[in-house]
């Protein structure tokens, strides 16, 4: 069974971002409690690009990174922040790959970083700072059901089942 895109692509920026030291990293399903420091990783699904039944796709991911304020430093937080900046912003390998190398049933054809938020500093005493990106792919045509269809002129009865 696959995942949908925008939880392929929060799985794999997780991943990209695990292996910064004491970062508890949450994706969008998850609730409850979360321990500090913390980043949350929201994708959503935009529309299709370049025509209707394309299957390609825009999606837009926030990640924040929060940190509470009676413990650490703007300076500190910051400091940190450059971390997750630095797990996924470089020359080489780009962006795209990073996140393709963590995605089996998903391809990735661009990704990049739009904008950052400042730090602020929220009502509940903690540092928060984020950043927007951009990236436009397409479920696997191994995985995705419509593409697998048949349509062959003595194979109708496949229309069926989509209209």
């Amino acid at each position: 069974m696959s995942n949908s895109v925008q939880i392929n692509v929060e799985d794999a920026l997780g991943n990209l971002l695990a292996n910064i030291p004491n970062l508890n990293v949450y994706k969008t399903n998850r609730v409850g409690a979360k321990l500090f420091p913390f980043a949350t990783i929201s994708a959503s699904l935009g529309g299709q690009l370049l025509g209707n039944y394309t299957g390609v796709y825009e999606v837009d991911v926030a990640i924040n990174y929060s940190d509470t304020a009676a413990k650490i430093s703007q300076a500190d937080f910051d400091a940190e922040y450059c971390s997750i900046f630095e797990a996924l912003y470089s020359e080489t390998p780009p962006l795209f790959t990073k996140i393709q190398n963590n995605i089996v049933n998903t391809k990735v054809y661009m990704a990049r970083i739009i904008s950052q938020t400042p730090t602020i500093r929220t009502d509940k005493r903690a540092w928060q700072r984020g950043l927007k990106m951009s990236l436009i792919c397409t479920p696997s045509e191994l995985e995705d059901g419509l593409r697998s269809l048949n349509f062959f002129e003595k194979e109708n009865s496949m229309y069926v089942a989509v209209i």
